[in-house]
């Protein structure tokens, strides 16, 4: 039910991010600098806040927390929907950004609750697919309907509906995975210091940053390069995104259930970093002549599949080096990760783009340099990075 409750929230999320970084959003108001300023200012709203939701979590239990992201992000979808002028999405976002913290330390937790040693990676791996899948379902299909001249603010108020729904059935169906304890609140100042002072976390800094930060590239200039630059058809789109998500789809199964058969984490979060960046980098280098991938086209799920290596065992190192009382703080460092790249992606990216299109009169090539560039700083991180699944004992 969680993963089916998180679907729903994430798709909503990203139908709006879909529906306000187009043209048919507000006239164009924030295409370019817009959409970069709003996925910058969420995530800082959420670096803000991620402590306090994930210390909360541990102190008085997951669900509460859990259940008051899904109504905050159904409200901010909502207010997008009625919103008239671009300061008042820049507000928005930041009720955007609480929603996140709260819904990222609240799942991660309850998930990591109920998982054990051996079973760690395929159930983080089938969080992630929930996420993944409201991520390429509900930015894919908003794309597409606006494609096929759907409303923008109609695209909102259905995504706002749907959010507000998830709530009702978290409220009903899911339960409390955490004791309630009197686990005194952690400063936003004491996390940061914890993430300071463990090695293993720093060692994690450059591998999860840049990748992040390509998620928040690719987030905050996709709509506007399939607009400028690909030639595709509606149809072509719907098939394009299909053909990834499924190829994820198997990939975070089938990856996270060996992680979880061999214990290891590492060996899955390199093989993961190279399919992703590779797939990234092939669909903004040939985006102006994409013709020459569709007639390769196996290539594109492959290394999807490849891809999906990365999330299951990415989140179950973090869970493995997590304690049980102050789990949600910890997951509390995952924010802080997600929140710096989707703060440095975006930015990042407009600012290749603007500098590629001035000195070239196209943007792909400063976007293609930067891409190339996160996924060579994650690789090298990779290299740093220590193994910390559990080893398994078995009793004579």
């Amino acid at each position: 039910m969680l993963y089916l409750v998180t679907l729903i929230m994430r798709a909503s999320f990203y139908v709006t991010i879909a529906v306000i970084s187009s043209s048919a959003y507000m006239s164009g108001a924030l295409v370019g600098w817009g959409v970069a300023v709003v996925l910058a200012i969420y995530p800082i709203a959420e670096l803000s806040s991620v402590s306090f939701f994930g210390s909360y979590s541990d102190k008085i239990g997951r669900k509460p927390i859990f259940v008051a992201s899904l109504f905050m992000t159904g409200l901010a979808a909502f207010l997008f929907g009625i919103a008239t002028f671009e300061f008042l999405a820049y507000l928005l976002a930041v009720l955007f950004g609480l929603g996140a913290a709260s819904q990222v330390t609240s799942t991660l937790s309850m998930i990591a609750d109920a998982s054990s040693e051996t079973n760690r990676a395929r159930l983080m791996g089938y969080y992630d697919l929930s996420t993944l899948a409201g991520l390429a379902g509900g930015f894919g299909l908003g794309i597409i309907l606006l494609e096929f001249g759907w409303q923008a603010n109609t695209l909102l108020y259905i995504a706002a509906a749907a959010c507000m729904i998830s709530g009702i059935l978290a409220i009903l169906l899911i339960k409390e995975t955490r004791i309630v304890s009197e686990k005194e609140e952690v400063s936003m100042t004491a996390l940061l210091k914890e993430v300071a002072s463990d090695r293993r976390i720093q060692k994690m800094l450059p591998v999860y940053v840049p990748i992040i930060s390509l998620y928040g590239l690719m987030i905050s200039q996709v709509k506007h390069i399939l607009e400028e630059y690909f030639s595709l058809t509606a149809t072509d789109m719907l098939i394009l995104f299909a053909m990834l998500g499924v190829s994820l789809f198997l990939g975070i199964i089938t990856m996270g259930h060996l992680s979880d058969y061999v214990m290891k984490r590492r060996p899955f979060i390199v093989v993961g970093l190279i399919g992703f960046g590779a797939l990234a980098y092939l669909l903004v280098a040939n985006a102006e002549d994409f013709a020459a991938i569709w007639n390769v086209w196996p290539l594109l799920p492959t290394l999807g599949f490849i891809a999906g290596s990365f999330a299951p065992a990415a989140m179950a190192y973090l869970t493995d080096i997590s304690t049980e009382e102050a789990r949600g703080s910890t997951m509390g460092v995952y924010s802080i990760f997600f929140g710096s790249g989707m703060i440095i992606g975006p930015i990042a990216g407009q600012i290749a783009y603007d500098l590629s299109f001035a000195n070239y009169g196209t943007g792909l090539i400063g976007l293609a340099i930067l891409v190339a560039a996160f996924i060579a700083v994650a690789c090298i991180g990779t290299y740093f990075l220590e193994e910390a699944a559990p080893v398994i004992v078995e009793e004579e």
